[in-house]
């Protein structure tokens, strides 16, 4: 599965974005999409593969054509679309710049949703224009069972919001969702266990000789021993 051309594709209903650095995509990556897909049912989930991410400079980060490839192959068969959105666009990869591009190639009556882990949801606050992005998506808050900040209760996620984002967040226990006035939604999502693995954690098993056979797909682990990356 190669980069898709994503103009004209979503027109209406729900749509995902799924993104990150993927410096290796791993299997958790793939296990939280396929959740997504099992328990949201988007009309459409974006994976965006981020070019020079703001928080993670300096560190060991292949090239955006190496972790394509290995995306292509770890999202082989799921009904996800690549987007070289982040890619093509020279300068830091800041969400709410993605969001305005995305935003012009889904129907205005799209509703659109970020993806992140409780861990990153807690710093949503130091985001660039955090309440701007919250106008354009909602935020699904992907809880994982097992992990420090796993299934947090929502007397935990409210004060977060009314402390660090917004007061006027409110607890919707109907459709188990924090709600705004005028601000999208905030959706906590639990998803089944699975290891708590980072791509630090991957990259550092590869750093010291070992095969992670059972933190990468297949084909992902062949890729990386081909290129001879993180070594």
């Amino acid at each position: 599965m190669g980069m898709e051309e994503t103009k004209e594709q979503s027109r209406t209903g729900q749509v995902v974005i799924f993104g990150g650095t993927f410096n290796p995509v791993h299997l958790a990556h793939a296990h939280v999409v396929k959740e997504i897909l099992r328990l949201i049912v988007p009309d459409r989930l974006y994976v965006v593969p981020a070019a020079v991410p703001p928080h993670k400079q300096g560190r060991n980060i292949v090239s955006a054509e190496h972790r394509v490839a290995m995306l292509e192959r770890a999202m082989e068969g799921l009904p996800v679309v690549l987007s070289d959105v982040e890619l093509k666009r020279e300068g830091k990869s800041f969400t709410v710049d993605t969001l305005r591009a995305l935003r012009k190639e889904v129907a205005g009556d799209a509703e659109l949703y970020l993806t992140m882990g409780v861990d990153a949801f807690f710093d949503f606050h130091t985001w660039r224009d955090e309440k701007l992005i919250l106008s354009m998506a909602g935020i699904i808050v992907v809880n994982r069972p097992g992990t420090p900040h796993g299934d947090l209760p929502v007397e935990e996620l409210q004060g977060y919001l009314t402390d660090h984002i917004d007061s006027g967040y409110s607890w919707d226990p109907e459709r188990k969702r924090f709600v705004h006035p005028s601000l999208c939604g905030i959706v906590p999502l639990s998803v089944t266990p699975v290891s708590p693995l980072s791509s630090t954690d991957v990259r550092t098993c590869i750093e010291q000789g070992d095969r992670p056979t059972d933190l990468l797909h297949p084909e992902v682990l062949r890729y990386i021993e081909d290129k001879g990356l993180y070594r």
